[in-house]
């Protein structure tokens, strides 16, 4: 059976590359003509022009008024007084007080160990990262208090891990003032 299918197979194969195949191939063309109009002599006829009967074509224009100077004298500048800023814009603006630092660590690993050791709910704990001497310190922030009394009273409240690392007060005025002023909130 498969002797017989391949045998077939080329029999059909080979009729298709025969050489008396024969395709009819039918062209067709197609001519159009077109006619060309007579050309006839124009109907109306242009008189001869003399050149004593032209005119040359002379625009008259009216003289330029002269331009009007104004003078414009300047007005005098209005006063401007300064004011001190309202109690409004006063309580808008934060305010820069003191806070705790806590310790300096060289990895943001540690940075993150520590911060969760610190009270979350009761006071802001931030980061503050700097280059001193060439090397990389995190230092740790605790509170946001309105004197530095304030502040060292607080550091009697940290937990005893704390206060064994001799935590100390700082002014968030220094910070912002500093060579790296950012601080990033951690809680």
């Amino acid at each position: 059976m498969k002797k017989i299918a391949i045998v077939g197979l080329s029999v059909v194969l080979s009729g298709c590359i025969s050489s008396e195949y024969i395709t009819d191939v039918k062209s067709e063309s197609h001519r159009e003509d077109y006619r060309t109009a007579k050309v006839e002599k124009p109907l109306l006829s242009q008189p001869k022009v003399a050149e004593q009967n032209v005119q040359p074509n002379v625009v008259n224009t009216a003289p330029i008024a002269e331009k009007q100077v104004v003078k414009v004298t300047p007005k005098t500048k209005p006063s401007v007084s300064i004011t001190p800023p309202s109690v409004k814009q006063n309580s808008m603006n934060a305010r820069f007080g003191y806070t705790i630092q806590v310790v300096a660590v060289g990895d943001q690993v540690k940075v993150d160990q520590f911060a969760r050791k610190l009270p979350q709910h009761e006071q802001p704990i931030w980061e503050n990262y700097k280059v001193v001497n060439g090397t990389k310190w995190y230092t740790i922030l605790f509170g946001d208090y309105a004197t530095r009394s304030e502040a060292q009273a607080a550091i009697a409240q940290l937990p005893s891990d704390f206060r064994t690392l001799k935590p100390f007060v700082k002014s968030i005025d220094s910070i912002k003032n500093s060579e790296y002023p950012n601080l990033n909130k951690l809680n």
